[in-house]
Parts: C-alpha cells; structure tokens; sequence
C-alpha cells in the first residue's frame, strides 16, 4: 500500500490519519534525489587530533580482539558474585515456570 507521508524536522507524518496493527512497521521511503544535501560536513581538524583520534581507535581495535585468558588464569568469583549469578538463574527458571520470555 502506497500512503503519502511529509518528512518534518527528523519525522515522518502521513498527511492522513492511519490506523496500524504495530507499533514498528519497516517501510520503504521514496526521496527525490533533488531533496537530497549531498554535501557531507567537512571537519578541519588538527593534524594532532586525528592521529590522537587514530591512536585510540587502534588501542580499542586490539582490546576488543585480545584473546581471552585460560580459565585457569581467571580469579575466584566473590561470595556476592556468586549469589548475583544464582539470582540470575533463579529469576530465568521462574521466567521459564510462568512461560514468559527468558
């Protein structure tokens, strides 16, 4: 179905009232190439900045692909800890009993 909609500071508003079954419906948006900015913000930033910028980026990259340490290697879980992950599993089973979602 075909509904004509004007997008309005970051909104899209049917220019009729319409009625769906679902809050979240995935639509297709038709844009005038003519609509369209093609510009895209040019930032002139320091030559320090970027590399600063890069250095970081790069630092996270190898944090998250680090392999992760033997099992052996990892440090006893804390009394607190430890009742947290049984509360977690408590509350899934009780989830399950009721047939809600885990």
């Amino acid at each position: 179905m075909q509904v004509e909609a004007i997008y309005s500071h970051g909104r899209i508003e049917f220019t009729q009232p319409l009625r769906l079954k679902h809050d979240y419906v995935r639509v297709i948006v038709d844009v005038p190439d003519d609509e369209i900015d093609s510009q895209i913000p040019q930032y002139n930033l320091p030559t320090e900045t970027i590399s600063r910028g890069q250095a970081m980026l790069e630092q996270y990259k190898s944090i998250l692909n680090a392999p992760l340490p033997p099992d052996a290697d990892l440090p006893e879980l804390g009394a607190e800890y430890q009742e947290r992950l049984e509360a977690i599993d408590l509350r899934a089973q009780i989830r399950k009993e009721q047939g809600r979602p885990v």
